[in-house]
């Protein structure tokens, strides 16, 4: 055998033997690859799990804020969240099952490279040539202008772009973002509905007249979920409950993850019951007609305009209340930060604002009792000049200022910390007993047409 031939020979085993090195790591990637790809499925299906079950949780808790759980749904939250502590107990022992799995591929990758790169190291170049990743390591390989080398970066690649993708996959842990914007309009024919009942978690809430004898609910709907159901549609559909028959129309959208903006159409008619229960969102009803009113917003605005009612009750957190040119028997408003304003003809009114001003103008003389108090804010009152008046008000530590003329003071006490004043003024017109309080605010009282 010549010298070329053994030559030759100690090359082809060389090459033999590099390439079994070859198959080995890459046998070693793709069998940690093809674990870790399990425990990845396996968390993709319990987070799949848990997300559902979250979600159920929080349909839950917003009809618990809105006060419309019933003992079924208290029931099922207790279900509910043993299961969720399971599955999160379970989430956990997976994921370090799979950090250790990851770990285990890292360093016995590092080893193996070592151990090839030593045994090759005469033949190719020096161990501190090398680089102790598997993708610059082909890359050595690339620069030898090798077909294994080749055959090594698109192995080695492969395998890391799917653990790399399914690994931006698994640690996504802000819920999903995607989102799914879409418009529809629910209309319903000849509807004779006088009961409306809304419970929205997040949206704004709008009513209008017109001419036409159908309720049609113009839908601003926006989806902040990723959703099994084939259109943006279904998945609405499948996390709302809307439902109309000859007396009642029902709409709710209790899913935190629906926003739902609409404009309600109604047709020219008196309502019996109207219910606003509202997390998120403003509440505007103008030119309505009804016999009671409840409106309910955590956070949102609540504004009627044109309104006609037998009873306004309002219950607000964080927002503003606005009553104009209305007509109303009873009108019950608290809030908690805002503010309430008052411009109609209301007979009987008791207002409540923890940090806020209170401000009333009324502009005829059918008022019978006005009653309003704030912690932290002013109570403002303008009254017809014409209207008679028995009035009691209290400030602990601001000041009371009345700019009505003739009027017969009964008790006044002015020290700092107890501000009071009563007085009557008798005129032709029935009186009105008025109530105004505050703890660290002014109390300003003066008639309408009065700068």
């Amino acid at each position: 055998q010549t010298a070329e031939e053994q030559i030759e020979e100690a090359e082809k085993k060389d090459k033999e033997n590099f390439e079994k090195i070859i198959e080995e790591l890459a046998s070693e990637i793709s069998y940690f690859s093809s674990r870790v790809d399990e425990k990845t499925e396996a968390l993709q299906v319990l987070r799949r799990q848990i997300s559902l079950k979250q979600e159920r949780r929080q349909e839950i808790a917003t009809h618990e804020e809105l006060d419309t759980v019933t003992p079924e749904l208290e029931m099922e939250a207790v279900r509910l969240d043993e299961e969720l502590d399971g599955l999160k107990s379970q989430e956990e022992a997976l994921r370090e099952e799979k950090r250790q799995m990851e770990e285990k591929m890292r360093t016995l990758k590092k080893e193996q490279l070592e151990k090839n790169i030593k045994s090759i190291g005469d033949k190719f170049g020096s161990k501190e040539e090398w680089q102790e990743t598997a993708t610059e390591f082909s890359g050595k390989l690339n620069r030898l202008g090798s077909q294994i080398g080749s055959f090594l970066t698109s192995t080695i690649n492969n395998v890391m772009e799917n653990v790399e993708w399914k690994e931006v996959d698994l640690n996504m842990n802000v819920p999903g973002l995607v989102s799914k914007k879409f418009h529809h309009d629910f209309v319903y024919e000849q509807a004779t509905a006088s009961i409306l009942d809304f419970q929205i978690a997040n949206g704004n809430v709008s009513f209008e007249k017109w001419d036409k004898e159908d309720i049609k609910v113009a839908a601003d709907i926006k989806i902040y979920a990723k959703f099994d159901e084939e259109t943006p549609m279904e998945a609405f559909q499948s996390r709302s409950k809307i439902d109309i028959d000859e007396d009642h129309f029902t709409f709710h959208v209790p899913n935190k993850r629906v926003r739902c903006d609409m404009t309600v159409y109604l047709p020219e008619r008196e309502y019996d019951y109207v219910a606003f229960k509202m997390l998120n969102g403003n509440i505007t009803v103008n030119d309505f007609a009804g016999k009671d009113i409840y409106a309910k917003t955590t956070n949102g605005k609540m504004t009627f305009n044109k309104v006609s009612a037998t009873m306004l009750e309002l219950d607000g957190v964080n927002g503003s209340i606005t009553i104009t040119d209305g007509s109303i028997v009873d009108v019950m408003a608290k809030v908690v930060n805002g503010s309430i304003t008052t411009s109609s003809a209301i007979n009987s009114s008791s207002l409540s604002i923890v940090n806020g001003d209170i401000r009333m103008t009324y502009h005829d003389t059918e008022a019978k009792r006005i009653k309003a108090s704030s912690v932290n804010g002013s109570v403002k009152l303008a009254i017809p000049e014409e209207k008679s008046i028995e009035l009691d008000a209290r400030s602990s530590l601001g000041s009371i200022k009345n700019r009505i003329e003739a009027v017969e003071v009964l008790k006044q006490r002015d020290e700092k910390t107890n501000k009071h004043l009563e007085f009557r003024k008798i005129e032709e017109t029935a009186a009105v007993v008025v109530e105004l309080k505050t703890t660290n605010g002014n109390i300003m009282i003066k008639n309408t047409d009065k700068d």
